[in-house]
């Protein structure tokens, strides 16, 4: 007597843990948009994990299930909105034809995605961390490697861009951080007054010092 494959049985709890992925990236996400709200609204440290459970529609018990405390979430967000500046930024420097259009490109697609979520935005600097500087960033957390991503993504357009004698020569890692930095200090300015500019008036306003602070002057004109 043949016995039976126990193949059928393996497919099946492939499937099952497949679908229990599936819940499970989908309560992320829930969670996620949640805490934006509540982080935004509330502030971090005066939201609790039960309010949160609340807002994204599961039970405390399953939020548990898939991000172990605040710390986590709060990692995860700035994890998918860093995710969507970058896709951003990428998708605007594409478009350039040579390093310095792509660098404003890039600014001002960045500077866009914040100036639209000034909740985001008040929630990132009430954090207190230099987006410019490489231990602002928990080098295990998932944000940092986005980050990173960032960075590299902005270090390689400087090192083309010095290759051209467009910018001034450096170290482009640290030309890129430099960048960073800059963007949050007019970021910064433009919350705390009010962000009352047009977007357009502070985007002029980086450009004008992107272009002071790192392009040579043949890369000024162009």
């Amino acid at each position: 007597m043949v016995s039976p494959s126990p193949r059928p049985r393996g497919r099946r709890a492939a499937a099952r843990e497949h679908a229990k992925n599936a819940r499970h990236a989908a309560y992320r996400d829930l969670v996620v948009e949640a805490a934006s709200e509540a982080f935004a609204r509330d502030g971090v440290a005066a939201t609790k994990m039960e309010q949160l459970a609340e807002a994204a529609g599961i039970s405390l018990g399953t939020l548990y299930s898939v991000y172990k405390g605040k710390a986590e979430i709060v990692d995860a967000l700035h994890e998918s909105r860093l995710r969507e500046i970058h896709a951003a930024s990428i998708d605007a420097e594409g478009a350039a034809t040579n390093p310095l259009d792509a660098l404003l490109a890039g600014s001002r697609a960045y500077l866009a995605y914040f100036m639209e979520r000034p909740d985001y935005l008040r929630m990132y600097l009430d954090e207190g961390a230099n987006w410019g500087v490489r231990r602002s960033m928990d080098r295990e957390s998932r944000r940092a490697a986005v980050w990173g991503d960032g960075v590299d993504q902005l270090a390689a357009i400087f090192e083309r861009g010095i290759a051209e004698g467009v910018f001034e020569p450096g170290n482009p890692d640290r030309l890129a951080r430099t960048m960073l930095a800059m963007q949050q200090v007019l970021l910064a300015d433009w919350y705390e007054d009010g962000a009352d500019p047009s977007d357009e008036e502070i985007m002029n306003e980086v450009e004008v010092l992107l272009r002071r602070a790192f392009c040579t002057p043949a890369g000024r004109t162009r």
